[in-house]
This record gives C-alpha cells, sequence and structure tokens, in this order.
C-alpha cells in the first residue's frame, strides 16, 4: 500500500492494533498498546515500548528504554515501518485565530459578484494592458484544459496548475485544499512557496473558507481601500499578507476543494483580473479531480466486486465441510466472516498413524490475496500431514513455505496441535495466535503458551511445542481474535476474562451449542455493533469415560 504520513504534533502519540491509539496499525503482530512516542517542549521525539509481546526496534535495534529520535530513524513494529522524517513543507492551519471577520462573511457575496463580473460588461473597448492580461489568461486556461485531455493522475494534474499559477499571478505562497473522500475534511493537497520567502505555517480562517467552499466564492482580498476588493482583517494585514486570492474548486454544482494564494507585505497585489483567471483555472481542474475520483471509485468498486466472488470461492473450499469422527472424541470448527469473506482458516487431518492434526489459522489482511495465501497453507499443510512430520517441524515449513509465496507484509498466525486419541495426549505449536484454553471438568482454566512469531515473518526460525492430556470431559478451545476484540458501543471488547468466565459454564455441553451459546454473549456484547474481525472456533471435547 502506498506511504501515508501521520504529523506527530501532540505531547504523547500512541501506536498499536486497538483503534483507541493516535495511531492504530491493523497489523495482529502488534500488541493492543504497543509503543509510545513523546515530544517535549522543545520538539524533541523519544520512543518507549509498552511492553509489547513482539518488541518495537529503532534502526534494527530492539528497544530496552527510552531512547531520543531522530530524522531517518527508522520504526519497526511487527510487520510495519515508520520512518521519522523532518517537517520541511509549510504546514496549513484552519483556525479561529486566522483573521476571522465576521464582517467577511456579510460582504463576500456582493465582492465576488462584482469581481467575476465579465470585463465586457463595463468596458467593451478595454485598454491594451487589460487585453493582453486576458489573452494571456486564455492561453494558461487553454493549457490547463488540455492537461485534462491527457491520461494523466491528479497529483500530476496539480503540480501542473501551480506551475500555472507562480508563472502567471506570482504568489509568494500557494496551497491547494482536497476534501477527504473518506472524512470529508479539507486536506491540503499542493503547497508551494516562493524562494526566499519564509516557511512558517500558511494560516486561513474558518470564515474564509467557509465563504470559499460552502457558498462557492470567489475572494480577492487586499490592503487598500478598493471599490469593489473586500479589505484585509487586521489580524491578517499584521501576520504580513499583503493581497489574497482563494477559488473554489467546483464541477456541476461539487466543490471538491479551494485553491489560496497570497502576497506579503511589499510585494505586487492581485487584481481583479487574477480572480477571475484563478477560479478559471480551479474550476478546470475541479472537473479533472472529480472525474478521477469516479473513474477511480468504479474501477475499485468492480475489483473489490471480482475479489469477493473469486474469494468466496477459495473460502468454501478452505473450510471442512465436517470434522473427522474420532473415538471418544468430539471435534468441531466453525467460522463467521466479518464481511463477504473470510481471512481466517480452521482445519482438522487423520494421520495414517492414528493421530489427528488440527489447526486454526489467521492471515494477515483482507481479501483475494489472504484468501490465495490460505489456499497455499492448506495445500501444503495436507501435503505434509501424511508424512508424520513433528508439530515443530511442520510448522517451521509451512512457515519457509508461505515466505516463498508471499511479500514481507504478509503472515499468518498459526495454532497447530496432534491429537493422540488412546492417550489423549496433544503436542501442539503456537506460531504467533491467541493463547489457545484448555477447560477442565472442574472448571480451571490453563492457557496454552506461544512458541514463536507468525508464519512467513521469519522463515528458518525453529518453532518448540508444548503437551498436555485431555482428560474425558476437558475440551480445548482455540480461537481468532475476532472472538475477544468484540467490541460494544463504547469501545469495550469483549476480552479474554469473559472468554474464560463463559467457558467454564459450558463444561459437559455439546460443542455446536457452546458455539451457539457464544454467538448469543458476543452479540449481546456488541448491542449491535458491527463485528470488526472474523470469528472462528475450533474445539476438541473429550466425551466422558
Amino acid at each position: 500500500m502506498p506511504a501515508q504520513k501521520f504529523l506527530l504534533d501532540r505531547p504523547v502519540t500512541t501506536i498499536g492494533r486497538s483503534s483507541m491509539n493516535d495511531l492504530p496499525i491493523a497489523d495482529k503482530m502488534l500488541s493492543r498498546q504497543h509503543a509510545r512516542i513523546l515530544r517535549d517542549g522543545n520538539g524533541g521525539l523519544t520512543i518507549e515500548d509498552l511492553g509489547s509481546r513482539n518488541g518495537t526496534f529503532v534502526n534494527g535495534e530492539r528497544l530496552i528504554s527510552v531512547k531520543p529520535l531522530k530524522s531517518g530513524d527508522r520504526i519497526t513494529v511487527g510487520g510495519v515501518t515508520l520512518k521519522v522524517e523532518s517537517e520541511s513543507t509549510t504546514r496549513v492551519r484552519i483556525d479561529e485565530l486566522a483573521g476571522d471577520d465576521h464582517a467577511l462573511d456579510n460582504t463576500i457575496l456582493k465582492a465576488s459578484a462584482e469581481l467575476l463580473r465579465k470585463p465586457t460588461e463595463t468596458d467593451p473597448r478595454l485598454p491594451a494592458e487589460q487585453l493582453s492580461k486576458l489573452i494571456d489568461s486564455l492561453r494558461v486556461v487553454n493549457e490547463l484544459t488540455i492537461e485534462l485531455l491527457r491520461d494523466v493522475s491528479v497529483d500530476e494534474l496539480l503540480k501542473f496548475l501551480m506551475d500555472k499559477v507562480f508563472e502567471t499571478l506570482r504568489p509568494d505562497r500557494a496551497v491547494v485544499l482536497l476534501r477527504s473522500a473518506a472524512t470529508g475534511e479539507l486536506v491540503p493537497a499542493v503547497v508551494r512557496v516562493s524562494e526566499g520567502i519564509s516557511a512558517e505555517d500558511i494560516r486561513l480562517s474558518k470564515t474564509l473558507v467557509k465563504t470559499v467552499i460552502e457558498k462557492r466564492n470567489g475572494l480577492l482580498l487586499m490592503d487598500t481601500a478598493n471599490s469593489s476588493a473586500v479589505s484585509l482583517s487586521e489580524s491578517i494585514r499584521l501576520s504580513g499578507v499583503k493581497s489574497v486570492l482563494a477559488a473554489p474548486l467546483e464541477n456541476e454544482g461539487e466543490v471538491v476543494g479551494l485553491i489560496y494564494v497570497d502576497c506579503r507585505m511589499g510585494h505586487r497585489s492581485f487584481e481583479e483580473a487574477d480572480l477571475r483567471l484563478l477560479t478559471s483555472l480551479a474550476n478546470v481542474a475541479a472537473a479533472k479531480i472529480q472525474n478521477a475520483r469516479l473513474m477511480a471509485e468504479n474501477a475499485e468498486k468492480r475489483q473489490m466486486d471480482r475479489e469477493f466472488a473469486l474469494a468466496q470461492e477459495i473460502q468454501q473450499r478452505l473450510l471442512p465441510e465436517n470434522p473427522p469422527e474420532v473415538a471418544g472424541y468430539e471435534l468441531y470448527g466453525s467460522n463467521v466472516p466479518s464481511r463477504q469473506v473470510s481471512g481466517d482458516y480452521f482445519d482438522f487431518r487423520p494421520r495414517s498413524d492414528g493421530k489427528v492434526y488440527a489447526a486454526i489459522a489467521d492471515v494477515c489482511g483482507k481479501g483475494i490475496g489472504p484468501a490465495l495465501l490460505m489456499a497455499s497453507l492448506q495445500a501444503s499443510f495436507h501435503a505434509w500431514a501424511d508424512e508424520l512430520v513433528p508439530v515443530p517441524q511442520m510448522t517451521g515449513r509451512l512457515s519457509e513455505a508461505i515466505s516463498r509465496r508471499t511479500g514481507p507484509d504478509r503472515f499468518i498466525t498459526f495454532f497447530l496441535l496432534l491429537l493422540e486419541p488412546e492417550t489423549g495426549e496433544i503436542e501442539f505449536t503456537n506460531a504467533g495466535h491467541n493463547q489457545g484454553l484448555l477447560v477442565r471438568k472442574d472448571g480451571a482454566v490453563e492457557e496454552l503458551a506461544s512458541h514463536g512469531l507468525p508464519l512467513a515473518l521469519f522463515p528458518g526460525r525453529p518453532y518448540t511445542s508444548g503437551r498436555l492430556t485431555i482428560n474425558p470431559e476437558d475440551f480445548l478451545c482455540l480461537y481468532t481474535d475476532g472472538v475477544t476484540e468484540a467490541a460494544n458501543p463504547e469501545g469495550e471488547e469483549f476480552g479474554l476474562d469473559r472468554l474464560k468466565k463463559f467457558l467454564v459454564t459450558q463444561i459437559g455441553r455439546d460443542l455446536s451449542d457452546v458455539d451457539t451459546a457464544l454467538a448469543v454473549v458476543l452479540e449481546q456484547h456488541a448491542a449491535g455493533q458491527h463485528f470488526a474481525d472474523d470469528r472462528t472456533l475450533l474445539m476438541v471435547r473429550r466425551l466422558p469415560a
């Protein structure tokens, strides 16, 4: 996926898998509260690990204490690497302290109407200078329009737009703000500052933004007593700005953002013709942006539909229809996708020596990629199950096989067990998966430890295993984190403790009834909240003697 930027502008920035973090990362290798970055009063940064399960690494070294950060440092948490960079561009702020002038809100409509009149309405015989400017403006608009006919990205078009703005209007600073399709907020897409101009923040008033976006008005502000332009407010003037232009990026009634330019004190002032040009350029750019977004949305939807159809077909073939029948035992598995397809997997595989493999897994990610990865996991698992491979070696083989079929950003949490039906002995390896729970008939619950990292994360690293004996009326419950992380409207997760208490109440029941009862309990906890992740169970119960 493309790199994303996150501004470290708060005293404490928490990082982790939980959505409650300032920087949530959907990576199962992360702990819910993994690490935090602290900012001191002088802008310095330090990082601290919060006791995470798999650790935090800075420039390849595991973090064992608070460590200062500098530009260029690389922070690795799970399968994600974060690069620290100094903020080298001028930042854009929209706030109450940037010269909000309520008189502006009342006068701008009139000013905009006056400024956007056609020149010929006032004087059909334009002076030579104005005629030259008009011709030049038409040339620039025509050049930008031609760009629409080329197959260029929105980023390329906005760069070309900025080039033309600086070529013709010669501003000191300029910014294009685009409305985020996800949140609706205005986000800086391009920021440019002329050479020799200090890189201080560009601060836009909420009134200015509201006027341009909501009322769809172009705006000219000047530090003069001009009859048609609106005068600068005192706070804008004191900030060193002499003249301002702003225009909405509007196409067919939809405003996708705005463009803002200004000149500092001692430089040129903008004129009415400049606003007409900027508004024309903004309208042309808006058409391209809107069209590109619609095409991207349609293409993404078609691609998602294709992926889901294929993934559903793969998913149905991955999961066993029925568990094998083993004398003296009840085996059970179930999967409830949170969306059209599931990223979870469970399986059973009897061996020729009478022992039985059982496995549960959770692949990183959603969609066709994870579904194909699961198909690869299942194929390798079934191929080697008949070779009577020990549990740790089987897990290591699978890790190496998966690593050869995927990139470094893909991995699978995996829990593999081997049941000896005659004795009730179980050997198991937990590769970065949730801890299994062994529920004894007397109500005691034992948590099964982890033995290493998820499959494909560090191929070649050996795994170990653990052993336990399942006695009559005991049962073992394996699950994916969609169960324990099911959240209610307040964001409170179901959690491991609730799951353990629930399982104790299910001793002696058929495993299908346990699954049904758990589904009811989870629905009650969620209270109508959508389940954000798939819920998969794999259970083994030894029947009464």
